[in-house]
């Protein structure tokens, strides 16, 4: 079974973890915490993250707010054995482009410690326990003000997103609904370049991990259980949506899943993706396995060429022969 690995959010020491850690089950998980007294942005703790990436076995990367950029960039580096990227209530460029003006300036501020109840409003959004404001202000305390400084100038100045199109694992997002820090938009941001993200809302504050443990794990148990199984086929409902489509309508589903492709190898998913964001005000309530089939079918009649398994979508691949 695959390993889950932690990248914990601006706190960095991965403690707040443990509720979410509790809630999963039988997975093997490991946190990655970084140094708490050093002032690193964004490639030296990336750096640091990929020293201690299992090298002899299959893992997933969950990166959570803060360490999103992180994933992104390791993603899509194509290391061995990764299977899977998720991202929690994150972002891959910065969030709040209002504030990036602000980076400079944080450059020669002094590192100042921010009252935990400024910061309750924007992570909690009422929904904290004295036990998990307790835990936060703990974690907190053992960071360096210098090492947090860092890092949201870090988040400030970050822009990850042309290294999306290099992912090829497959990827979750899970969308915290009521997140009053990081704005849906960030995340959607993310779908717009890779629209065959699996998006999932869970209705919480920032610290979903935190406070809706039980959900997220149900979510993320669910994604790393892909790589298990085939695609489903059609259920009677599905077959009967598919079976009133006209010729004319495979033609032009087999014309856009055409466009879609290349060249270059392209992961099938991807392309699903993107023909159900062309086709789905015409062609509403096709499911996503449909489209897959005719993948395959193309595959068949040498239109496309593929390696990989074509019953696994998220893993499979293919492109335009030549």
């Amino acid at each position: 079974m695959a390993t889950l690995i932690l990248l914990p959010g601006l706190d960095g020491t991965g403690e707040l973890f443990a509720a979410f850690v509790a809630a999963l089950r039988d997975h093997e998980v490991r946190i990655i915490a970084y140094p708490r007294d050093r002032a690193l942005g964004y490639p030296a703790l990336e750096e640091f993250v990929r020293e201690k990436l299992p090298r002899d076995q299959g893992y997933y990367l969950l990166a959570e707010s803060f360490s999103g950029p992180i994933g992104v960039s390791i993603a899509a580096s194509s290391p061995p054995h990764l299977k899977g990227l998720i991202l929690c209530s994150s972002f891959a460029s910065n969030p709040l482009p209002a504030l990036g003006p602000l980076a400079t300036l944080f450059q020669w501020l002094p590192a100042v410690r921010v009252p935990a109840t400024w910061t309750a409003p924007w992570l909690y959004a009422g929904r904290e326990t004295p036990e998990l404001r307790r835990a936060h202000g703990d974690a907190m305390s053992k960071v360096s003000r210098e090492a947090i400084h860092a890092r949201v100038a870090a988040v400030l100045t970050v822009d990850q997103r042309p290294l999306l199109a290099r992912i090829k694992v497959p990827m979750l997002y899970l969308c915290a609904t009521a997140d009053r820090l990081i704005p849906v938009a960030a995340g959607r941001a993310i779908i717009d370049l890779r629209p065959e993200v699996e998006w999932v809302e869970i209705e919480g504050p920032h610290f979903l991990l935190q406070t809706e443990p039980d959900a997220c794990a149900r979510a993320v148990e669910k994604f790393m259980e892909h790589d298990a199984k085939p695609d489903p086929p059609l259920d009677v409902a599905q077959s009967l949506r598919v079976s009133r489509l006209s010729q004319e309508d495979l033609w032009d589903i087999d014309r856009e899943i055409l466009a879609q492709s290349a060249r270059s190898w392209r992961k099938v998913a991807r392309i699903v993706g993107h023909v159900i964001d062309k086709l789905s005000s015409r062609l509403p309530n096709v499911p996503d396995v449909y489209y897959a089939q005719r993948v395959r079918h193309l595959v068949e009649i040498g239109k496309l060429e593929s390696q990989g398994d074509l019953h696994f979508m998220r893993s499979s691949e293919v492109r335009l022969p030549g």
